[in-house]
């Protein structure tokens, strides 16, 4: 009997125990298990994970793969997520070969999420989903990879302040996320981070460095205009303020020299929550006596802000707090 291409082998025989194979019931995964979890390495590289078929027809195999993120926010502490998804992130390719198998390559980015392959075999399709998650770099790593940066001194204290140079919540092996979109061991908000620096620290880092180099040249140039001098104190509290959001100098005539500002009141319990004193509703109030009006609003971020209670998040304050005063 003449072989038919996916229709099996018989044969002419007689009383014989015939036994039909379809090819397509062949078609199956060999690897890896549906659902099956792989971690990128402590130091930002992509585990190998290999997607491999078993079939017995020959030919060009379509490919195509999807890895997909939705972010919700974890903040710091190592618990489940809860809330709606903030921001999802995205990205898939396609290809077209004869081999049948692929090891997983983003275009070398470093990405996590669900991944899901297909790979179509005459009219059949194969899919199989898998999950890439993180895991933290050491302190030690961090410093090193910074380190090899230029004129990068103090960031590491930032990175201490943020996210206590965590880019991941072992919990879930996902990255950080903060309310505001702060994303991974920077924080990162403006300018909105892509997928690869949500999920890759060492690029997460990369990004801010430049955001940070930014921060000290308008620094260095607010503090230098018309020829006034500063310190190497007075430059870091600026950078440090900056980073968090606006000036920490005024200028004061009176010494001829740059001060902190005056009007600033800060909330020493948190990081960078603080109180403009020029406010009607705060002048002649202590510290404890405006917290205690303002601290159940905290937690709604912006949203709790009112004209009855006009707490500021404050460059000055996160300042303050990172660096000690």
């Amino acid at each position: 009997m003449q072989q038919v291409k996916h229709a099996g082998n018989t044969n002419s025989a007689d009383s014989t125990v015939v036994k039909v194979v379809s090819v397509e019931s062949s078609l199956t995964w060999v690897s890896p298990a549906e659902n099956a979890v792989f971690k990128i390495t402590q130091d930002a590289e992509l585990p190998e994970i290999v997607f491999e078929f078993r079939t017995q027809v020959a030919g060009d195999y379509k490919w195509s793969w999807t890895i997909e993120w939705e972010a919700k926010v974890s903040g710091l502490r190592e618990r489940a997520r809860k809330g709606n998804v903030l921001q999802t992130f995205k990205e898939s390719g396609s290809f077209v070969c004869s081999a049948r198998s692929w090891t997983v390559g983003f275009s070398e980015k470093v990405l996590g999420g669900t991944l899901t392959v297909e790979v179509s075999v005459g009219a059949t399709t194969l899919k199989r989903a898998i999950v890439i998650k993180g895991q933290n770099p050491t302190a030690q790593s961090v410093a090193t990879y910074i380190a090899t940066l230029d004129d990068m001194t103090g960031f590491e204290k930032l990175l201490e302040q943020e996210t206590n140079s965590k880019h991941f919540i072992n919990f879930d092996g996902e990255p950080i996320v903060a309310f505001d979109k702060g994303f991974g061991i920077t924080q990162m908000t403006n300018p909105v981070p892509n997928y690869e620096q949500v999920w890759n620290w060492k690029a997460n880092i990369l990004a801010g460095s430049s955001i940070y180099k930014d921060k000290v040249r308008i620094a260095k140039k607010y503090l230098g205009q018309a020829g006034r001098t500063y310190t190497d104190d007075q430059l870091r509290h600026e950078v440090f303020s900056r980073w968090n959001g606006g000036s920490y100098h005024e200028w004061d005539k009176v010494s001829a020299s740059w001060v902190r500002k005056k009007n600033l009141l800060c909330d020493a319990n948190t990081g960078n929550i603080g109180w403009s004193m020029d406010n009607e509703m705060n002048k002649d109030k202590t510290q404890a006596q405006l917290r205690e009006r303002d601290k159940d609003t905290y937690s709604k971020g912006s949203k709790g802000q009112s004209d009855d209670h006009p707490w500021q998040y404050q460059g000055v304050c996160y300042a303050d707090h990172v660096l000690g005063k």
